[in-house]
């Protein structure tokens, strides 16, 4: 198996700097034992982990802005989504890209493939000026931090005709709200059922982080279906 590795320097001037470049064809395998540091952001994978070409990790001091929100100034984008990761990744900060955040209210915010900022409170160490955290089967295509006061994270209320669904994203319950509601069940990306109800509300703090499919049903026997993420 060949690996190629093209580390370029970050010069302070430059908006975006390439720091990683795996040609295609080629890939680069980390051992559990191992991490590989991209200029201030360090993967250590809990198993090995490989990622595969054609892909490029790329650094900007252009600061991500969803809506009145801002992250700091260093985002760390992929041309190619990393997928299935299960470990620690360490984000190194400098005091003058933090735009105004405090240091104790720093966390960590992953971009999934279906656009959605994903906020994570991350360990703060501010002697080292760096955020870790240990995820569990992560996929993202950008990693930044932003305040825990203004997340990137937008919980946008699913909703259509007779029912509306809240909040989403979420970490330990949805609030289903409709007039005759009859039924409702959660599956996971694997079509597999998790949870089902006859109520308002579904608790789903022991789920794992990811992504579920939600089927509520009404006394009219109409249906609907609500992508959900759990935090």
């Amino acid at each position: 198996m060949k690996y190629f590795i093209l580390v370029l320097l970050c010069v302070p001037s430059m908006v975006v700097s390439q720091i990683l470049t795996v040609i295609d064809g080629a890939s680069i395998a980390i051992e559990n034992t191992a991490s590989i540091s991209l200029d201030g952001l360090t993967i250590a994978p809990s198993d090995s982990y490989v990622i595969t070409g054609a892909n490029t990790v790329s650094v900007t001091n252009n600061p991500v802005e969803v809506n009145e929100n801002s992250s700091v100034n260093r985002v760390y984008e992929l041309s190619t989504a990393l997928s299935d990761f299960s470990g620690t990744l360490v984000f190194a900060y400098a005091e003058d890209e933090l735009n105004g955040i405090a240091e104790s209210d720093l966390v960590l915010e992953t971009l999934s493939t279906d656009g959605v900022w994903n906020s994570y409170e991350a360990d703060v160490d501010d002697a080292n000026n760096t955020l870790s955290y240990d995820f569990t089967n992560l996929e993202f295509t950008k990693i930044t931090a932003s305040s825990v006061n203004a997340s990137l994270t937008v919980e946008e209320i699913a909703k259509n005709d007779f029912v509306k669904v809240y909040p989403n994203p979420t970490t330990d319950k949805l609030i289903i709200v409709s007039k005759n509601i009859k039924n409702s069940i959660l599956y996971n990306i694997n079509g597999q059922k998790v949870l089902e109800t006859d109520r308002n509300e579904l608790n789903v703090s022991q789920l794992p982080i990811g992504v579920y499919l939600l089927h509520t049903s009404n006394n009219q026997n109409q249906l609907s279906t609500f992508k959900i993420i759990k935090k």
